[in-house]
C-alpha cells in the first residue's frame, strides 16, 4: 500500500511540473497568434458568426457563412461544438472578456492541458500511476513534420491551427479511459457514451477513434466479465454516444448528396500513405521524432516488449498492458490507408469521405502509452532504492534530453516567426485598414490573387492577403479555407483575364502589391495605398437575370467535369445557363445535356440575357439590391421568361420569395441558386432558413444523456453487472 501510495505521489508531481513546463514554453504563442496564417483564419470567423448569431436571435448551430468558397453554411456539418463553447464563454462572462483573447486562450489550454488528458487515460484504464504519469511526460514531445498528429505543428502559429482537434483529443482520451471502465468494470456506461459523443461533435474523425476503439475493449479478452456484458455494456456506450451527437452527424447525414469531395486536396489526405511509407517513417522515427533521436519511438518499442513479456509471464491476455499493444498495432496498420487495404476497410467502418491521414492522432495516442509502459518499468526498478532512483532519474532526463530540447527550440522558432509577423501587419495596418474599408463599400466579392497564382506571394509579414480578407469578413475568390460546396472546387479555377468570370463570380474588388504592374486593362484603379492597391472589378452583384439553355443531370461525382466544362465554354460567354439537375425536377421543356460529353454550341435561338432578343427589348434588369445579415433583396423586372441567378451556392435551405411568396429555387450552373421568373417586375428575396431543429436535436440528446446518467446514479443498470 504504501509503494502505490508513493506512485501516486510521484505521478501526480510529475503532472504537476510536465503541466507548469508545458504552460511556461506555449505561453509565447498566445500574443503573437491572434491574426494567423493557418486555419485559425477560418476557425476564429466561425466563432465570430455564432457570437452574431446569438445576439441577433438566430441558430449559432446553423447559419450561412458566405465568406469562403462563394458560400456554404459551415456549422451545420462541420464539427463545431469546439465554436460554440467559445462563443458560450463569450456570453457567460459577460463579454468582459474580449472575443479574440478567448479564442487564444481556448487555443493555448487545448494544448497545455493535453498531457492532463493523457495521464487520466492511463490510469483510467488501469496502466498504473508511473505509466500514467510517464505519458504526461511524453504526450507534449511528440514531434512530426507537419502530419496532422498530437504534437505541436499541428496547433501553434507556425503550424496547422487545428482547433477543433486541440479540444477533441481530450474528449477522446477521456472517452477511452472511462470508456475502458464502462467496458470492462461495467462503471459509468452514460458518461463514457456522452463524452464519445461530445467526441465526435468536437471532431468526426476521432469520434471514429474513439467508437473503433471501446468497441475493440469489448472484443479482448477480460477476466472481470463475459463477452456478452461487454457487448452490451459497448451498445449502451455507442447508443449514448450516437444520440448526444445527432445534432452534429444527421445533417451531414442528409447533406452528403451535395456536400463536396474536394479533388484539389491532396491524395494523401483521402487515402494516406501506404504501407511502406508508414513504415519507413516509424522505422526511422519520423512518426514520434521528427529530426531528433528517436527516443519517443525507442520508448515505443520498448513499450510493445514490456507487454509482450508481461502476458508471457502471466499467461494473461485481458491486462491493458496487451490493450496498448493491440490498439498500437490496429492503428498503424489502419493508418496505412487506402492504398493498403482498397476496399476492405468498409470491415473497418471507414467511408469514402473519411480523411485517412487524421488516424495519426490515434497511432500518437497508442505508442505514446506504449512508451510510457516501458519507462514506467524503466522507474519501477528504483523501488525503494534511494541510490537506483537518483541514477534513473538521471538516465530519464538524459534519455528525453533531445526530445525536451528539441520542443523548446520549436517554440522559439514559433516565436521568432510570430514576431516578425506581427510586426510586419502593425507597420501595414493603415494600408490593411483603407483597403478593407474600401473593398467593404464596394460590396461583393474580392480577389487577391490565387494560392496558384500570384496570391500565394502577396504576403504581409508570414500572412496572405486573401487570409486576411477572411479573418476579416470579406467574401472573396480565394484559397480553400474549406472546400464543402460544390462549386468550391470550380472557383479555383478562376480565370482573372476574363470579365464574365468577374460577373460571375461577383468579384467588384481586386487588391493587389503594389509592384504587380500587369493587371488586366478592365480593371480600373480605385485606390492607390502605397505597397498594395485596390481595382475596381467587372462584379455587378449577387443578382442577375439569366437564361436557363438546358438541363443536365449531375450528382457529386460528375458535378466538376459538367461545370468547368460549362465555365470554358462559350455558354457563358453568351449567358447561357445550365439547370443542374440533381434530384430529377428539371422543367420538361429544357434540352437533355449529357453529363459525359462535352458541351454543344450553345444554342442560337436562346436570347443571352445581357444582349437584346428579336424584338430589341433586354431580357430583364436587377436594381436596388440590398444585404441585411443574411436576406439578400432585389427589384428584377423581366421582359420574357427568365431566371435570376442569385450568385451563392445553392442549398435547400435557401428560401425564396418572389413579391412576398415562397417560390420554388434550382441549381444552376456553377452550382448557384436560381428562381423562374415570370414576365414583369418583382421583388425577389432570399433567406437562409434552416429552422431550428439542429439546436432541438442537441438539447434531446443532451437531456437524454442526462436522464440516462441519472438513473445510473441512483439505480445503476443491474443488468450490465451480471457475469
Amino acid at each position: 500500500m504504501r509503494r502505490l501510495w508513493s506512485e501516486r505521489s510521484a505521478s501526480l508531481l510529475l503532472l504537476a511540473i510536465v503541466l507548469v513546463w508545458n504552460a511556461v514554453r506555449l505561453w509565447p504563442d498566445v500574443g503573437v497568434s491572434r491574426i494567423g496564417f493557418n486555419d485559425t483564419v477560418l476557425h476564429y470567423p466561425l466563432v465570430q458568426g455564432m457570437v452574431d448569431e446569438i445576439e441577433r436571435g438566430g441558430n449559432p448551430l446553423d447559419f450561412w457563412y458566405a465568406d469562403a468558397s462563394l458560400g456554404y453554411p459551415v456549422v451545420r456539418d462541420y464539427h463545431s461544438l469546439t465554436h460554440l463553447c467559445v462563443a458560450l464563454a463569450y456570453f457567460a462572462l459577460g463579454k468582459t472578456v474580449s472575443l479574440a483573447t478567448l479564442f487564444a486562450l481556448a487555443r493555448y489550454l487545448g494544448i497545455v492541458m493535453l498531457p492532463a488528458s493523457f495521464f487520466a487515460a492511463a490510469w483510467l484504464m488501469e496502466l498504473g500511476p508511473l505509466a500514467a504519469g510517464a505519458a504526461a511526460l511524453l504526450a507534449p514531445l511528440i514531434s512530426t513534420n507537419g502530419l496532422y498528429g498530437l504534437d505541436d505543428s499541428s496547433y501553434v502559429l507556425r503550424g496547422l491551427g487545428l482547433f477543433p482537434q486541440s479540444i477533441a483529443i481530450h474528449f477522446l482520451l477521456l472517452s477511452l479511459g472511462f470508456g475502458y471502465q464502462a467496458v470492462r468494470r461495467g462503471k459509468r456506461v452514460v458518461l463514457a457514451g456522452a463524452l464519445l459523443g461530445l467526441t465526435a461533435a468536437c471532431h468526426l474523425i476521432y469520434g471514429y477513434v474513439g467508437a473503433v476503439t471501446v468497441a475493440g475493449m469489448a472484443l479482448l479478452p477480460a477476466e472481470a466479465s463475459a463477452s456478452r456484458m461487454r457487448l452490451l455494456r459497448t451498445a449502451l456506450v455507442g447508443g449514448v454516444a450516437v444520440v448526444v451527437s445527432a445534432f452534429q452527424w444527421v445533417p451531414l447525414w442528409r447533406d452528403g448528396p451535395i456536400l463536396n469531395h474536394s479533388r484539389w486536396e491532396p491524395l494523401w489526405k483521402w487515402d494516406s500513405f501506404g504501407a511502406a511509407r508508414v513504415l519507413e517513417w516509424l522505422y526511422k522515427g519520423e512518426i514520434l521524432d521528427h529530426g531528433r533521436l528517436p527516443v519517443l519511438t525507442l520508448l515505443a518499442l520498448a513499450g510493445a516488449v514490456v507487454a509482450v513479456a508481461g502476458c508471457w509471464r502471466s499467461r494473461r491476455a485481458s491486462s491493458p498492458q496487451v490493450l496498448v499493444l493491440a490498439g498500437s498495432i490496429f492503428w498503424i496498420l489502419l493508418y496505412c490507408g487506402r492504398p493498403t487495404w482498397g476496399r476492405w476497410l468498409v470491415l473497418a467502418g471507414v467511408s469514402p469521405n473519411l480523411q485517412m491521414h487524421r488516424l495519426i492522432g490515434a497511432v500518437h495516442i497508442f505508442l505514446v502509452l506504449a512508451g510510457a509502459l516501458a519507462l514506467a518499468a524503466l522507474w519501477r526498478l528504483a523501488a525503494g532504492r534511494k541510490l537506483a532512483a537518483a541514477a534513473i532519474a538521471l538516465a530519464s532526463l538524459l534519455l528525453l534530453y533531445p526530445a525536451l530540447t528539441d520542443r523548446m527550440a520549436y517554440m522559439r522558432g514559433d516565436l521568432t516567426i510570430g514576431l516578425e509577423n506581427r510586426a510586419s501587419l502593425e507597420n501595414h495596418q493603415r494600408e490593411i485598414d483603407m483597403a478593407l474599408d474600401s473593398v467593404n463599400a464596394r460590396g461583393g466579392r474580392a480577389f487577391a490573387g490565387l494560392n496558384s497564382t500570384w496570391g500565394r506571394q502577396f504576403v504581409l509579414g508570414y500572412t496572405c492577403m486573401d487570409h486576411l480578407l477572411n479573418g476579416f469578413h470579406v467574401p472573396a475568390v480565394s484559397f480553400l479555407f474549406h472546400a464543402m460546396s460544390l462549386p468550391s472546387d470550380i472557383m479555383v479555377h478562376f480565370d482573372e483575364t476574363r470579365p464574365v468570370e468577374y460577373r460571375l463570380f461577383n468579384v467588384r474588388s481586386v487588391i493587389a502589391p503594389t509592384l504587380r504592374t500587369n493587371q488586366p486593362d478592365f480593371l480600373k484603379l480605385r485606390d492607390d495605398l502605397g505597397t498594395m492597391r485596390v481595382w475596381d472589378a467587372p462584379g455587378t452583384g449577387y443578382f442577375e437575370v439569366v437564361d436557363v439553355a438546358g438541363a443536365v443531370a449531375v450528382n457529386r461525382e460528375s458535378f466538376f467535369d459538367v461545370n468547368d466544362r460549362w465555365l470554358h465554354s462559350r455558354w457563358l460567354d453568351n449567358g447561357q445557363y445550365l439547370w443542374l439537375d440533381f434530384f430529377g425536377g428539371a422543367p420538361a421543356g429544357l434540352p437533355r445535356i449529357s453529363a459525359s460529353r462535352d458541351l454543344p454550341d450553345p444554342p442560337a435561338t436562346t436570347v443571352s440575357s445581357r444582349s437584346r432578343n428579336r424584338q430589341g427589348a433586354v431580357a430583364g434588369t436587377v436594381e436596388n439590391e440590398l444585404q441585411q445579415g443574411q436576406v439578400y433583396r432585389a427589384v428584377a423586372t423581366l421582359a420574357r421568361p427568365a431566371y435570376v441567378l442569385f450568385r451563392m451556392t445553392w442549398h435547400p435551405d435557401w428560401k425564396a420569395y418572389v413579391d412576398g411568396k415562397p417560390r420554388q429555387t434550382a441549381m444552376l450552373s456553377p452550382g448557384f441558386t436560381g428562381i423562374p421568373m415570370e414576365v414583369g417586375r418583382h421583388r425577389v428575396e432570399l433567406r437562409y432558413q434552416p429552422g431550428p431543429w439542429k439546436i432541438e436535436l442537441a438539447a434531446a440528446g443532451l437531456l437524454l444523456a442526462l436522464l440516462l446518467w441519472l438513473v445510473e446514479s441512483k439505480h445503476g443498470f443491474p443488468f450490465l453487472r451480471v457475469r
